[in-house]
């Protein structure tokens, strides 16, 4: 075994954040998430971390079904980062299609497709990295934004054929309520069933000054969940957010013990110090091409002192960060 973990882009679950702390007076701390990571965007989080969100939030807010009531906020209008890319298609049909191939620039590990039966098209989303109690409110999460994107083209009081959703039954009466049609629960997968014929929908929002296309650049440092380079890359970059990276933090997102971290990381070749450096080098240098400081970089890595971090970056670049700066930006 080497290192396994999907992820989901800071961008993609932050409307799911503020909209409970509007709705529901939660400040974000409770979460213990730290200022950094909401200052960065398209930041990768580990969608364990995420999954221990939402069920935290359903334990604070006392209400499984707690998503129904910040519904408007799990939207693709609120992805801000796209520039409405996925809701200023001309159709219906078009904005599923981007929605099943681009959002795994947002979320990996996660499979968006249809299947079809019949007349119906059932709108799938299989997340494998569920577990017992994040997912079903995982499910509700992506069965509302498919909802909501289908309400974009046929107005408000649209209701889909069925609703499935995956993980334990929390029948809530608002969870109907909202979805307006038989919801299933215990499914192997969420599926929203609708007509072949609400694909054909022409989008009734004006899109005159929407940006129909969008650059991807930014989006490439997604990893598939088996890479294992790429996935350690990531899973270090995040855990800075949290203080200087240690084996034990970072072993434990993988759900590995110390032990067991360091054997596998000796298995496929890596030394936990030198990659470390390497991945805060890096974010160091994209700290700096963004105009931040030494001193706000240091403390954004987590390093004690700018003499720590500056040794750190001298043995990665072969320059201390001063001279790096000031030969090359």
């Amino acid at each position: 075994m080497g290192f396994n973990l999907s992820f989901v882009r800071m961008c993609y679950v932050l409307p799911l954040l503020l909209g409970v702390q509007k709705k529901f007076n939660i400040e974000l701390s409770d979460l213990n998430i730290p200022k950094s990571l909401l200052s960065e965007p398209l930041a990768l989080v580990p969608y364990s971390v995420v999954a221990k969100w939402l069920v935290t939030l359903a334990e604070l807010t006392k209400d499984d079904a707690y998503l129904i009531d910040i519904a408007s906020e799990l939207s693709l209008v609120q992805l801000q980062e796209t520039n409405n890319w996925f809701l200023s298609a001309p159709d219906m049909g078009i904005t599923f299609r981007r929605i099943n191939y681009g959002i795994n620039c947002f979320q990996s590990g996660a499979s968006y497709y249809a299947s079809q039966s019949g007349k119906i098209i059932k709108w799938c989303y299989n997340n494998p990295y569920t577990d017992t109690q994040d997912r079903v409110l995982d499910s509700l999460r992506v069965a509302i934004m498919f909802t909501q994107t289908i309400r974009h083209f046929k107005g408000a009081n649209y209701a889909p054929i069925q609703v499935h959703l995956s993980g334990t039954d929390i029948s809530h009466k608002k969870i109907a309520e909202f979805f307006g049609c038989t919801v299933v629960f215990n499914a192997p997968q969420t599926q929203i069933w609708l007509s072949m014929t609400d694909l054909m929908a022409v989008n009734k929002i004006n899109s005159v000054n929407a940006v129909t296309s969008m650059s991807f650049d930014s989006y490439l440092n997604m990893p598939q969940p088996h890479d294992s380079p790429k996935v350690l890359y990531e899973t270090v970059n995040f855990s800075r957010h949290y203080g200087l990276p240690t084996v034990d933090n970072v072993a434990a997102y993988f759900g590995y013990s110390r032990q067991q971290f360091q054997r596998r990381l000796q298995k496929v070749g890596f030394n936990f110090t030198t990659i470390m450096s390497y991945v805060l080098s890096n974010q160091a240098v994209k700290y700096m091409e963004s105009g931040k400081s030494i001193d706000e970089i240091t403390k954004l890595l987590g390093y004690s002192n700018k003499q720590s971090f500056n040794k750190a970056f001298q043995k990665v670049r072969g320059v201390s960060a001063f001279k790096y700066l000031e030969l090359y930006l």
